[in-house]
C-alpha cells in the first residue's frame, strides 16, 4: 500500500511558482539591458564618426614623424661633380670665379677643401711635398642637414683645413689654430662672411715656413652659396701677395 506524504502538493505548486517568477524576472532584466544598449550606443561627432572613430583619428594625426636616420658629418666631403667651365684667364667654381696668380701655376679639380664641390684649385709650390693653394666652388652641404648659413659655413669649411686637411704626413706637428676672426663682407656686391685664421706648427720638417694662414669667403651668388677658399705658406712672400691679389680678383660670373 503506497503512502502519501502529508503536504507534497503544495511543495510543487511553490517550485512552479519560484520558477516562473525568476523566468518572468529575467525578461525583464534582459529588455531593460537591451534597450540601454540601443540608446546609449557609440555616440556619434559633428560629421557622424562615432566617438571611438574620432579618438582612433586624432590618435593617428598626432603621430610624431618618423626621426630621420641622418648623422651630421663634422667635416662633409661631396661627391665631386663639375658643373661650371673655366673662362679664359679664370679659374670658375660655383657662382664665383677669379683670376689665378702666376705664381699659382699648379692645376687640379678637386679639394683641398670641405663642403664644397664643382671646385678648381690652383697651387704654388713652397717647398718639396708642401704647396699653398687657391680653391673656388660651389657651397654644397650634406643632404639631410639644414644649412646654417654662410657665415657658419666660412667657420666650418675653414676649420675643415685644421682638424681634417692634408699636412704632409705629419711634416707639422703640433698644430694649432689661432686668432680666428669672422666678419661680413661684401664683394663684386654679393654679401657674405670672411673667416680667417693662422694654423701654427709647434715643429716641422719644413724650412720655409712654420704656419699657415686659412681665409674662406663664402657670398651668396646668383648661383647659390660659393666660397674661395686660400690656405698660404706665412713667410713666403710672393704667396701671400698673389693670394691678396687672387683675393682682389674674385667677381661673381656676370662680372
Amino acid at each position: 500500500m503506497t503512502t502519501r506524504r502529508a503536504g507534497g502538493g503544495r511543495g510543487n505548486a511553490l517550485l512552479l511558482g519560484g520558477l516562473a517568477f525568476s523566468l518572468v524576472f529575467l525578461l525583464i532584466v534582459g529588455a531593460t539591458v537591451a534597450y540601454l544598449v540601443l540608446r546609449h550606443g557609440p555616440s556619434s561627432g559633428p560629421d557622424g564618426q562615432s566617438a571611438s572613430s574620432s579618438a582612433s583619428a586624432t590618435s593617428t594625426d598626432s603621430e610624431p614623424p618618423t626621426p630621420t636616420d641622418v648623422v651630421e658629418e663634422r667635416c662633409y666631403a661631396p661627391e665631386y661633380e663639375r658643373t661650371s667651365t673655366n673662362p679664359s684667364g679664370k679659374l670658375r667654381g660655383g657662382g664665383l670665379q677669379f683670376i689665378p696668380p702666376a705664381v699659382f701655376d699648379g692645376r687640379k679639380s678637386e679639394g683641398p677643401a670641405f663642403f664644397l664641390n664643382d671646385t678648381q684649385v690652383a697651387s704654388a709650390l713652397v717647398e718639396e711635398g708642401w704647396i699653398s693653394t687657391i680653391t673656388v666652388g660651389s657651397v654644397d652641404w650634406q643632404s639631410g642637414v639644414e644649412y646654417p648659413g654662410n657665415e657658419i659655413a666660412s667657420q666650418k669649411i675653414a676649420k675643415c683645413f685644421f682638424t681634417n686637411g692634408d699636412w704632409g704626413d705629419n711634416r707639422a706637428r703640433e698644430r694649432t689654430w689661432d686668432e680666428e676672426t669672422t666678419t661680413p663682407v661684401t664683394i663684386a656686391g654679393m654679401p657674405g662672411y670672411t673667416t680667417r685664421a693662422v694654423v701654427n706648427f709647434g715643429s716641422d720638417d719644413l724650412k720655409t715656413t712654420d704656419a699657415t694662414e686659412i681665409v674662406v669667403v663664402v657670398l651668396e651668388t646668383e648661383q647659390g652659396p660659393s666660397a674661395l677658399a686660400l690656405e698660404t705658406a706665412i713667410g713666403v712672400t710672393d704667396h701671400e701677395e698673389a693670394a691678396d691679389a687672387a683675393l682682389e680678383s674674385l667677381t661673381g660670373l656676370g662680372s
